[in-house]
């Protein structure tokens, strides 16, 4: 059992906590990290393929630097490169009675899923969470910061004496019960949904019914989605003059886009991404296996395109399967015939989608007070506190709030 003795606890390694830790260890403060997963970056996950470089965004991707203040500070300060995206060439639609349509150039931004005006991240968003933490284990090149990877908070205990006692369950790669860890601290931040951390975290006091209900009552961004990263050895979709946007409604992935170009060091995979709806994860929950599931987005991409698998430089004759990880999990890798196909379940990753025991009869809207307001010397973070979409511009406007009061309630 370890015991650590901190100014500040931060529940969450996601992009707000990150970035959290990144503003108090700048003014000085002790800060230790407790994050569930065994990585850093909480909604914010790049699929892993063959080679390294990255393949597409599987959370979080996209930043609107026009109207996200806030997001466009955090990418100039860390350097990191954005990428416009691609909505150049032809757009494709496949619609529900089967019909394949092309849509002339000039047409992408219409039906895209991020709109006109969006950026991703150059490798993408889940280095700028490694970047603002210096590294995703336990080790950090600041003494001032422990980042404690696979450690779920599961009880909250504060008094009038100004202590705060967090204790966490220390967990295995197969998510088994590995020991404890006891965290002493002056203030703790929770960046974490509001919903997880209600089901998930017992707190001493009690927290007043209204705050409890309406965190229960909040609806976590991405919890109904999951996403779909397919890697290929060229980009086909360029050479053909696409834009690579597209609209399906008979498969699985309701619309794709260009994750990574591949060129100019934008990534090393030419990579498409699209979005599994709620309807869509029922459709893969149904596919037997991690090779199905290659296969049917392949079949489902060479329908919507209307290209031979072959032309994406995919080599039939190579049969060798490779998988790796799982879908509730940080995704579902499958490799074969030099095609990577990522596919991630926010849907089933507990630590996104929470189901409660308790019916509440209306929702919380992002950024409602009650979701805001501290509980003594526990704050709160992440972005379904701050108003607006859920986007990463939510993560930090919320952690940059938090910061705030607590560097206040510290004084």
């Amino acid at each position: 059992k370890n015991n650590i003795i901190v100014d500040v606890c931060i529940v969450g390694a996601g992009l707000s906590g990150a970035y959290a830790a990144h503003r108090l260890l700048a003014d000085g403060k002790s800060v230790s990290i407790l994050e569930a997963r065994h990585r850093v970056g909480g909604r914010l996950l790049t699929a892993d393929v063959p080679g390294g470089g990255g393949g597409g965004d599987l959370g979080g991707a996209w930043i609107w630097p026009e109207s996200e203040r806030a997001m466009r500070q955090l990418t100039r300060m860390l350097r990191i490169k954005t990428v416009p995206m691609h909505l150049d060439g032809e757009t494709v639609a496949l619609t529900a009675d089967g019909e394949r349509h092309v849509l002339p150039p000039g047409e992408a931004a219409r039906y895209a899923a991020c709109g006109g005006g969006a950026v991703r991240v150059s490798g993408g968003a889940a280095g700028m969470v490694r970047k603002l933490l210096r590294g995703d284990d336990d080790r950090s090149e600041d003494d001032n910061v422990s980042i404690h990877l696979g450690t779920r908070a599961v009880r909250v205990e504060h008094d009038g004496d100004g202590t705060i006692m967090i204790g966490a369950r220390s967990l295995s790669e197969s998510n088994e019960e590995d020991g404890e860890v006891s965290i002493r601290c002056r203030a703790a931040i929770f960046a974490a949904p509001p919903k997880v951390i209600a089901n998930t975290i017992e707190f001493r006091p009690a927290f007043p019914k209204s705050k409890m209900d309406s965190m229960l009552a909040t609806p976590t961004w991405m919890e109904d989605y999951g996403k779909v990263s397919a890697s290929f050895p060229r980009n086909w979709w360029r050479a053909l003059e696409m834009s690579a946007i597209s609209i399906d409604q008979v498969r699985a992935v309701s619309t794709w886009w260009e994750a990574c170009s591949g060129n100019g060091g934008d990534g090393s995979n030419p990579t498409l991404a699209g979005f599994v709806t709620s309807r869509g994860a029922k459709v893969m929950q149904t596919l037997e296996g991690a090779e199905a599931m290659h296969d049917y987005i392949i079949d489902s991409l060479e329908k919507l395109y209307g290209i031979d698998s072959t032309d994406m430089g995919i080599e039939k004759e190579r049969t060798a399967i490779t998988t790796n990880g799982s879908a509730n999990g940080d995704g579902l890798a499958v490799s074969k015939g030099g095609a990577t196909i990522t596919y991630k379940s926010w849907l089933e990753d507990p630590y996104t989608h929470s189901a409660s025991c308790t019916e509440i009869d209306f929702t919380t809207s992002y950024g409602e007070r009650e979701l805001r307001a501290p509980v003594g010397p526990l704050f709160f973070a992440g972005t379904e506190t701050a108003p607006g979409s859920g986007h990463m511009e939510g993560a930090i406007m919320s952690a940059q709030r938090a910061v705030d009061e607590v560097i206040q309630f510290l004084s």
